[in-house]
């Protein structure tokens, strides 16, 4: 029991502290919720109340609706997804879910009384003999009560009273997550001691950048920079590959230090989520995993891996960056991957390998200023290495720094992130702000 509740809290720490499903994604939490009342009402009978019968009627001719009421309570985050789901009897044709007013009671709704039928929230199509369901997201605002009307050519439903009660199945948005990314970390100096203390006052998964270990990534780098500093959160961190670490062949310490956690050896790239984030890890040493062009292995996982996880929100990390100033400038050669995260309609992209912070207004491939669908680079080359000194200025960069070490902190939400540039000790520079998803 003991080895499992272990097993169980390195899984936990892994995720970044919230638990995931077997295939890695993070659980909505859901809840159900039994109607409070339901009754139908008939043209055909205009006075009479059906508020204790063990079926719920729709229908066209008479007009039948059916009326049901859901208390919803204890959300404690807004609505991701709202499901009624109810039981028919008979096959039909379908029907509309509207909203409509409170000011009914179930023993006394008749046809004269009962709420006029309002928006449309949610359809059923062709019915069949079982459980139904149908999306009714847009009824259901969160915490309180919600009346719905059906209305349509024909159901026949079972009611609370007939022993299946009709239900409303409330998912809501995973909490928030803490991502903390840096890069170009470890090498026996004070920096990278001062980054780690700013990390252990940080719960969360952490985003190692690249050149995690220095002069040359091996195996004896890692165990005598790296792990005595931010070794300690290697069950929370999801590293990328930088460019020192193949300065030893085929990135062999690295790949040896981190396992399988940092992807298959002979590639490094990988993807995983994060609350209500999808997040994709690459490889931007080009020339040692088959290129980045339009094409190679590495771009066509990419889109496939955007494919098949179309979220809300989408960020990627590599080592290299994309657009920077100063000592290290661009890196053309991983525009293609830009590309198909353009294209993917990601949002945020972190890098390292300069050593310095760069935030850059949101752009596309060719570099142009797009606020609707650009991409935001952060370079976060300030793990404790130290400085590569930032220049000429670029109107499309929105801020730098090239004299402050420390850690980038986001917040990503269902909607959106937040980031905070935390320094370390000493040093004054910050740099805050929020973006909303696509």
């Amino acid at each position: 029991m003991r080895r499992f509740a272990i097993l169980a809290l390195l899984s936990f720490l892994a995720g970044g502290g919230q638990a995931l499903s077997a295939s890695g994604r993070a659980e909505a939490p859901q809840a159900t919720f039994g109607a409070t009342a339901d009754a139908y009402v008939s043209s055909a009978a205009r006075r009479s109340n059906f508020g204790r019968a063990r079926t719920l009627r729709v229908s066209s001719r008479p007009v039948m609706r059916t009326y049901l009421r859901f208390q919803v309570k204890g959300l404690a985050a807004p609505v991701a997804r709202a499901t009624l789901r109810i039981h028919s009897r008979t096959r039909g044709r379908g029907f509309q879910v509207r909203a409509t007013g409170g000011s009914w009671a179930e023993r006394r709704l008749t046809f004269r009384n009962g709420p006029r039928p309002g928006r449309v929230v949610g359809s059923i199509g062709r019915l069949r003999r079982s459980w139904i369901t149908a999306d009714v997201t847009r009824g259901v605002s969160g915490n309180g009560t919600f009346n719905f009307v059906l209305t349509g050519r024909g159901a026949t439903l079972t009611s609370r009273e007939g022993g299946r009660r009709p239900q409303l199945i409330v998912e809501t948005e995973p909490p928030a997550q803490t991502l903390i990314a840096a890069g170009d970390i470890a090498d026996g100096t004070a920096g990278d001691d001062q980054t780690a203390a700013l990390v252990d006052t940080i719960p969360g998964t952490v985003a190692a950048l690249g050149d995690l270990a220095y002069e040359n990534g091996s195996a004896g780098d890692f165990a005598t920079y790296y792990e005595p500093t931010w070794g300690r959160f290697k069950a929370r961190t999801r590293p990328a590959a930088g460019n020192h670490e193949y300065a030893t062949p085929n990135a062999a310490g690295y790949f040896g230090y981190w396992g399988a956690v940092a992807g298959p050896p002979t590639q490094g790239w990988y993807s995983y989520e994060l609350g209500a984030w999808h997040v994709i890890v690459l490889n931007s040493n080009c020339p040692f995993v088959g290129g980045c062009n339009a094409g190679s292995p590495q771009e066509v996982w990419l889109r496939a891996d955007l494919a098949a996880h179309p979220t809300r929100c989408t960020l990627a990390y590599w080592h290299h960056p994309r657009f920077s100033t100063g000592v290290v400038g661009d890196s053309p050669d991983i525009r293609p991957l830009f590309q198909a995260l353009y294209d993917g309609n990601a949002d945020l992209l972190l890098v390292g390998h300069a050593h310095n912070y760069q935030r850059w207004s949101p752009l596309n491939p060719t570099g142009a200023a797009d606020a609707a669908r650009g991409i935001r680079q952060f370079v976060v080359g300030t793990g404790g290495r130290g400085f590569h000194e930032v220049s000429p200025p670029d109107p499309r960069q929105e801020i730098a720094n090239d004299d402050t070490l420390g850690v980038l902190r986001l917040l990503l939400s269902s909607r959106g992130f937040t980031w905070q540039f935390q320094p370390v000790p000493g040093r004054t520079f910050t740099d805050s702000g929020s973006q909303t998803c696509h």
